[in-house]
């Protein structure tokens, strides 16, 4: 999982598909940005990467390295639909 940050400044970890490991893949995705107000506060401002289903909100967890609660923000492969 890749570490990255909501638009109200906390910590989130993003839940990529295997192929995507480093935080340049998943920037290189990008094609735009989450804003819809039916959705989540958490989703807000968070990037569309192109190819994939998302984002979408998948819980809570917790920073192994600090214990930091963190939002986690999923994204699929369309093949699993």
């Amino acid at each position: 999982m890749i570490i990255g940050t909501l638009e109200n400044g906390t910590t989130c970890m993003y839940d990529l598909p295997e192929g995507i490991k480093t935080a340049a893949q998943m920037e290189g995705l990008i094609y735009d940005y989450s804003y819809n107000p039916a959705h989540r506060e958490e989703l807000q401002g968070q990037p569309k990467l192109l190819g994939l289903n998302g984002p979408m909100f998948n819980g809570f967890g917790t920073l192994k390295s600090n214990g930091e609660t963190v939002t986690i923000i999923r994204y699929e492969q369309p093949s699993k639909y």
